[in-house]
Parts: structure tokens; sequence; C-alpha cells
């Protein structure tokens, strides 16, 4: 499937660093199939590690919204508030 061809190429980024290209094939992945929640979480995780909270939180937002019963969306949630000092 298109999308975790694109989840596949963004993780590989992630772990290499490139955090740019991690977010574009994360939100491709997405743009594929909008209804996995690990996109979005996958791609929180790459904005906070770039220092964007407000997109970390978004997309963590999404996450929970769309899978309500996957933990590690409360975790970046959690993440992403910390990043923005809204404790």
């Amino acid at each position: 499937e298109e999308a975790e061809q694109f989840k596949a190429a963004g993780n590989k980024a992630l772990q290499s660093g490139n955090l740019t290209a991690a977010i574009e094939n994360y939100t491709k992945a997405i743009d594929a199939d909008g209804t996995n929640h690990v996109y979005y979480s996958n791609r929180s995780a790459a904005y906070l590690k770039k220092g964007d909270g407000n997109n970390a939180l978004e997309d963590a937002m999404s996450t929970i919204a769309i899978n309500p019963d996957f933990s590690k969306g409360y975790s970046r949630k959690g993440a992403a508030l910390h990043a923005l000092k809204r404790y």
C-alpha cells in the first residue's frame, strides 16, 4: 500500500535524523490514508523532535480522535504540551 511505503520512508528518515523528510513522508502517508492514527502519531514525534510543539500537539490530538484506545497518542499529547510549557 502506498501509505505504508511513505510511512516506512518516514520512519527511515526519522531514525537518521532527517526530520524534514520524515514529516514530508508522514504527510504523504496521511494524504494517502487519513484514517490511520499511527501516521499522525509518527508525524507528531517528528514535529516534536524538530521543536514544533504546536504541530506535534495538533497531530497528537488527531491520533487520539481517530483511535482513543491508542495510548501512545496520549503520551504524544503530553510531550507536546510539555514542550509548549503548558503544564
